[in-house]
C-alpha cells in the first residue's frame, strides 16, 4: 500500500469517526478532519486565500498543518508555505506580530537566498521595522534597524524591482531620522544652545544630504548659524533655502530669519555707535 494511500484512509476514517458530532458542536472537528483530505498544495492554496480574506489565524493554522512526506515536492513548496506564514503574521499588524514576522522574512533570506521572492522577503522585513517606528520625537531603533533592512535590498537584489521599493521606503525612514534630529536640533535653538543646535543639525545633513526634509535641515541650520554670530554661513544656507524653494512656506520662513537676524545686527550696530559718543 502506497502512503499516498494511507495518507487517505487514515485521513478518511478520521471523518467517520468525527461525522457524528457536527450537530454538537463538531463542525469545527470536522471541517479540521476534511482539511487532512487536502494534498499540501491545496493547503497551501486556500490558506493564501483565507490570507487574502484577512481570515490569518485559519491561514495559520492550515499553514501549520501541511506534511510534506505525502507526495509533494517539499523544495518547490516549503519556501512558499514559509513566505505565507511570514505574510499572515505580518497582516496581524501588532508589535508583537511585527517583530515576529521580521524575523520570518529574514529566516526567508537565509535559507532561500536566491529564491525569486526572496527580495521580497528582505523589503518585508523592513516594512516591518519601519511599522513600529513611533512619532518622530520617540526612540529611533526601529527607524535605523528599517533602513539597514531596506538597504540590504538594494545590495543584494539591486536590479530587481523591490530595489526601486526599498530605495524609496528607505529615504521615508530617512526622513523620520532627520525629522528626530531636527526636533532636537530646535530643543537647543531655542534655548540658544546654538554649538549643540548646529551640531545635530549638521550631523543630519551629513548623513542623508539627499532627505527629502533638505530644506528643513537648511532652514534650521542656517537660523541656528546666523543667531549663533556665523551670519555670512547662516545667510548661505538661508538663502539656499530661499532660492531653492522659492514660493514655499520654507522660503517664507528663510526670508522671515533673515530679516530678523539683519535687524538683530542693526541694533547691535547702532547700540556700539551710542556707546562710543
Amino acid at each position: 500500500m502506497t502512503t499516498v494511500s494511507k495518507r487517505w484512509i487514515v485521513a478518511a476514517t478520521l471523518v467517520l469517526m468525527i461525522w457524528p458530532l457536527a450537530g454538537c458542536g463538531g463542525k469545527k472537528a470536522q471541517k479540521r478532519a476534511q482539511d487532512l483530505l487536502l494534498t499540501p498544495r491545496e493547503t497551501y492554496r486556500i490558506a493564501r486565500e483565507e490570507i487574502q480574506r484577512d481570515e490569518l489565524r485559519r491561514a495559520l493554522e492550515l499553514l501549520q498543518r501541511i506534511d510534506y512526506r505525502f507526495g509533494e515536492d517539499r523544495s518547490l513548496l516549503e519556501p512558499l508555505v514559509r513566505l505565507a506564514t511570514a505574510d499572515a503574521t505580518f497582516y496581524q499588524n501588532n508589535d508583537i506580530a511585527l517583530i515576529d514576522a521580521r524575523a520570518l522574512y529574514l529566516d526567508f533570506v537565509t535559507l532561500y537566498g536566491d529564491h525569486a521572492l526572496a527580495p521580497y522577503a528582505q523589503y518585508q522585513a523592513g516594512v516591518c521595522s519601519l511599522s513600529q517606528v513611533n512619532a518622530s520625537s520617540k526612540d529611533q531603533t526601529e527607524t535605523l534597524q528599517a533602513i539597514s533592512d531596506l538597504r540590504q535590498v538594494e545590495v543584494r537584489f539591486p536590479g530587481d524591482r523591490y530595489a526601486s521599493a526599498a530605495r524609496l521606503m528607505r529615504r521615508v525612514a530617512e526622513s523620520r531620522l532627520v525629522e528626530y534630529e531636527i526636533v532636537v536640533g530646535r530643543f537647543y535653538l531655542k534655548r540658544k544652545a546654538y554649538v549643540a543646535a548646529i551640531e545635530r543639525f549638521q550631523t543630519a545633513l551629513g548623513k542623508f544630504p539627499d532627505s527629502t526634509k533638505t530644506g528643513d535641515i537648511y532652514l534650521a541650520l542656517g537660523e541656528a548659524m546666523a543667531r549663533s554670530g556665523d551670519v555670512d554661513q547662516g545667510r548661505f544656507y538661508l538663502d539656499r533655502v530661499v532660492e531653492d524653494f522659492a514660493g514655499s512656506s520654507l522660503a517664507k520662513s528663510a526670508k522671515k530669519v533673515i530679516r530678523d537676524v539683519d535687524q538683530t545686527l542693526k541694533k547691535a550696530s547702532r547700540g556700539k555707535s551710542a556707546a562710543a559718543l
